[in-house]
């Protein structure tokens, strides 16, 4: 069995209100989920975007804060929204490189976004999140939308942000469905997977949301369409990238719909009914041809009838609601 820092137990399951917002940081690998996840963070009034971090995934690590620039001036943010660069590779191991055709041209789906004169911060993605949750202990939300190689780094370097961090909301993994990247294993966790098992073992609260709940979660022209034909420029963005996303999933399985997963992980933030949660212990296996990199649920952790002795430290979204999800983002962004 293994050995596992003092858990926390899971806060309470609530909604984030405009009268009380949810102060956020959100690492990220845009990526065209990635970017509408962006988007739907700094339209709600509900999250307190404290700082923006990037991470290397989905593309290079210069051209995924280079986009991560230019959706935030698409966005609106302040000028003086920290922006700050992370790890350019895995904890110990060569990159994976993510299939140029999934996130298309610039990895932005073909979107056409001036570059952007926003200065990215001199301090480490790592020490800008710590910074956030010191300012705002117990507060905090850290939502990974990458790999997890910053979060495992901060928790090893700023060991003091375990206690600091009111959770972390991660997309990843596929914890009973077959993976995206192998038949057992979801892109971001196998990328760095040293780094989920840190993660997974560090006793901080966890909300994991995976392709269980993302590929349920499939918007489609009833979203789509109004972002396409909004007055709002961000609105019409989003409504592209979708475009991209569904036209995509048409060629490959002949449903026109998209499953934005990353921007679900920020919408259980906002509202965590959208999506149907079960609480367990969860690793991420770290060797095996292909199942390094797969996210082990045990849902008895913590019970009298456990199969392992790991903490009962997670909440793992296993289903999701595709019309709330849409809704959502038509009334955020449309």
């Amino acid at each position: 069995m293994d050995d596992v820092d003092e858990p926390r137990p899971l806060p309470p399951l609530t909604a984030a209100t405009a009268e009380d917002p949810v102060p956020v940081v959100l690492d990220c690998d845009p990526g065209v989920d990635d970017a509408v996840a962006l988007l739907l963070a700094l339209a709600a009034p509900e999250l307190d975007v404290r700082a923006v971090t990037t991470v290397a995934g989905n593309a290079s690590l210069d051209l995924i804060t280079a986009n991560a620039a230019r959706v935030l001036d698409l966005a609106g943010a302040r000028g003086d929204l920290p922006l700050a660069r992370g790890a350019a590779g895995p904890l110990g191991r060569a990159r994976r490189e993510r299939d140029a055709d999934v996130h298309g041209p610039g990895a932005l789906g073909g979107l056409d976004l001036p570059p952007s004169r926003r200065a990215v911060a001199e301090a480490s993605a790592v020490d800008v999140v710590a910074r956030a949750a010191a300012e705002r202990p117990g507060e905090l939300v850290l939502v990974a939308l990458g790999p997890l190689t910053t979060v495992a780094a901060l928790l090893a370097l700023h060991p003091e942000s375990a206690d600091h961090l009111r959770e972390v909301v991660l997309m990843g993994g596929a914890a009973f469905c077959e993976g995206n990247s192998s038949p057992t294993t979801e892109f971001n966790l196998r990328c760095d997977p040293d780094a989920a098992r840190r993660v997974t073992e560090s006793g901080v609260p966890l909300r994991v949301v995976p392709l269980d709940a993302t590929q349920r979660a499939l918007v489609g022209p009833e979203t789509t369409a109004p972002l396409l034909a909004s007055r709002d420029a961000r609105g019409r963005a989003v409504g592209q990238l979708l475009q991209h996303i569904s036209t995509q999933r048409r060629d490959d399985d002949g449903l026109a719909a998209a499953a934005v997963h990353d921007a679900l992980a920020v919408a259980a933030v906002l509202d965590p009914t959208l999506c149907t949660w079960v609480e367990g212990g969860v690793r991420v296996e770290t060797s095996g041809e292909l199942t390094r990199g797969e996210l082990v649920v045990d849902t008895t952790a913590g019970t009298d009838g456990a199969r392992t002795d790991w903490a009962r430290t997670a909440r793992v979204a296993v289903d999701a609601d595709a019309g709330g999800l849409g809704r959502l983002l038509v009334d955020r962004l449309a």
